[in-house]
């Protein structure tokens, strides 16, 4: 094949649905595999690397003046010729420096939404530390993707997370005390007691009703945070429904889209039998009691990670040869791109 075409494949695979990704990947012929690498997570490490092989680039500089420069750990070693930088097929991607990949298909298992880090780590013999650090090279590989822009009746709202510093040792705040801690105003005795304030942390949602999801952290809830990230991903004719807050006054202009506001407190819920933020809502809920309920709160800083799991869980029926296909994805990307 020339080189030229197997380029514009490459470059086609983060576009194609997962029908068209399992199609592919049936259609590549096995590597034979080594001793006990016939497992699917290892074979899938193995293909990797063979065809990182094939045409190897420097993930520094993207050079192609590569050369072989010895093995370390299983894995063959190049340099480039260029930035003189070493690497291998993984360097750069979440699976770099992975010291367990015998483990991986049972963790990729655990990825379903559904089984917590210390479960995860009795299913697959490894300590706590080391099922925290495999969850979030998993979370990674999903972290920037996006499974279709919003169409049709699309929907957009906020929500809030408390911001935690769960796991983290030298705290930006003092700590807050388990339980609501309440106090009184020293100034003002007889003002009644008052809860702690505690830093809220906004969420964007949107989704339309064929379940695609489009989620961000935002620094503030105003209107150009919410254009930014919504901007490109809500094909044209579509229709947005929002609440009444101000952020979303202008939105459905700058996005070049029709916008139907719902308010609440005027009896607003159901627009002409069909516009309404209801499916939005459902989300963000289901989200709010996975996060805050299943997973009992998680570190502000990994938010965006969990938001990006979720998503893909909610567009995806979950199943481990199509996670796989996901870390395919996340290494052409990565690699070939």
């Amino acid at each position: 094949m020339q080189k030229q075409s197997f380029d514009d494949i490459l470059k086609s695979i983060p576009l194609m649905s997962p029908d068209q990704i399992t199609i592919l990947r049936e259609a590549l012929p096995p590597v034979p595999a080594k001793g006990s690498e016939d497992r699917q997570a290892s074979g899938l490490l193995e293909r990797l690397k063979f065809y990182f092989g094939r045409h190897p680039v420097c993930p520094h500089c993207h050079s192609e003046s590569i050369k072989r420069r010895g093995q370390k750990s299983g894995h063959q070693r190049y340099r480039c010729k260029q930035c003189q930088h070493t690497f291998n097929a993984m360097t750069g991607t979440p699976l770099a420096h992975l010291r367990v990949r015998d483990k991986l298909d049972a963790y990729v298992e655990c990825m379903n939404g559904s089984t917590t880090l210390r479960p995860a780590a009795r299913k697959c013999g490894v300590s706590l530390n080391t099922s925290f650090h495999l969850r979030h090279r998993l979370m990674a590989v999903v972290e920037t993707d996006h499974y279709g822009d919003l169409t049709g009746i699309s929907e957009e709202d906020e929500t809030f997370f408390r911001e935690s510093h769960k796991g983290q040792r030298d705290l930006p705040v003092p700590a807050r005390r388990r339980g609501g801690r309440i106090r009184r105003h020293r100034s003002k005795p007889d003002a009644g007691l008052k809860h702690d304030a505690v830093k809220q942390v906004p969420v964007m949602v949107a989704c339309d009703r064929e379940h695609h999801v489009i989620d961000a952290v935002l620094s503030h809830v105003n209107t150009d945070e919410i254009h930014e990230h919504l901007c490109g991903h809500i094909q044209a004719g579509s229709t947005l429904c929002t609440d009444g807050h101000l952020s979303h006054d202008n939105l459905g202009k700058r996005l070049g889209i029709n916008t139907k506001t719902l308010v609440a407190k005027n009896g607003q819920h159901v627009k002409d039998g069909v516009y309404h933020i209801q499916t939005v809502n459902a989300y963000r809920s289901d989200l709010k009691r996975w996060l805050n309920g299943f997973f009992n709160r998680v570190a502000t800083k990994y938010l965006s990670r969990y938001l990006a799991w979720k998503r893909y869980l909610k567009t995806h029926i979950f199943s481990e040869e199509g996670f796989l296909d996901q870390i395919s994805i996340h290494w052409v990307k990565q690699h070939l791109i």
